[in-house]
């Protein structure tokens, strides 16, 4: 997302209704939080969002990208070092837990982390307590845990890839952020956002897109969520010499349009990923998403167990 510009953008969209009202309701909490959900939905975005909405608003938000840091470098990069306690440690150093200590630690990509390092963590959130590589004194910390990844950690874990303990740490409230062609009703209010950022941005006049090229937007499957349509919007702004953005302005590949609806799928699997994605956008409500499929909440359930969702 545009760093000048980090604040969550949502519609009306049922499903990310629902998302926004879980987060008014934990919040005000100290529960750790798992935000899933594809690459591009915005979960770092939301973890901001409910920072910025608990008792905690006024310290700092640190966030830690996982799947960037070396194994060698985990500890020094969230625990910290003294001076000397390795070749390049000139100074002391504080790690990212006392840095969020009074805020909120954001992990993201958790679901990359080796095993051996998640046993590090796994301590470090048990006890509350930390201590920089080359001291032995133990400092305490004070943090409200959130992570965040685009991975299946419960098949994870028994593929004995992810610790089962550590899970249960960190997953106390599950939020999985819709993808985008599950929200088109916030395609609209997403693409305005993005041109009067990048009109800004980049010294233009206003920019409006038209009837058509709203509904090729709308259209459009997203494969790389809301991210992929920020992108979009910046290379049109950019391109484009218009007040009006025209459906020629945005150009997609077929494969990636197409993917998700050409795959080769057989009726029952069809009828089990309809089931799971139409559970999905009526957040689980049995008698909700029974009714809009148009069968019994009985006949639903027989499905379910039968396709093992």
């Amino acid at each position: 997302m545009v760093k000048e510009h980090p604040k969550l953008v949502y519609g009306p969209s049922p499903t990310m209704i629902n998302v926004l009202n879980i987060v008014q309701k934990v919040a005000a909490t100290d529960a750790n939080i798992l935000i899933t959900g594809e690459n591009g939905t915005g979960k770092e975005l939301l973890a901001t969002e409910i920072h910025n909405r608990s008792g905690r608003a006024g310290e700092l938000m640190i966030s830690v990208d996982m799947g960037s840091v070396p194994e060698t470098l985990f500890e020094s990069e969230l625990f910290g070092h003294i001076k000397g306690s390795f070749t390049d440690a000139r100074e002391d150093r504080k790690g990212k837990f006392e840095l969020a200590s009074g805020g909120t630690l954001f992990l993201d990509e958790i679901g990359n982390l080796p095993l051996h390092s998640q046993a590090k963590l796994l301590s470090a959130l048990q006890n509350r307590l930390i201590t920089r590589i080359g001291s032995n004194s133990e400092i305490p910390v004070n943090i409200r845990l959130i992570c965040a990844t685009n991975r299946d950690l419960s098949r994870m874990v028994s593929e004995g890839k992810f610790r089962e303990d550590l899970l249960y740490r960190i997953n106390t409230i599950v939020i999985e952020v819709p993808p985008l062609r599950d929200r088109v009703d916030d395609i609209p209010i997403l693409a305005n956002h993005f041109l009067k950022i990048y009109c800004e941005k980049y010294n233009r006049d206003p920019v409006r897109l038209n009837t058509h090229a709203l509904e090729k937007l709308s259209n459009h499957i997203w494969p790389g969520n809301v991210r992929e349509l920020q992108h979009a919007i910046e290379k049109a702004v950019i391109m484009s010499e218009s007040p009006v953005l025209l459906p020629s302005d945005f150009e997609f590949r077929p494969s990636a349009s197409k993917s998700l609806h050409h795959q080769e799928l057989t009726l029952a699997e069809m009828e089990a990923k309809y089931i799971h994605d139409c559970l999905r956008r009526n957040g689980n409500n049995l008698s909700i998403t029974a009714s809009k499929l148009g069968i019994t909440r009985q006949t639903l359930y027989n499905k379910m167990r039968k396709y093992h969702i």
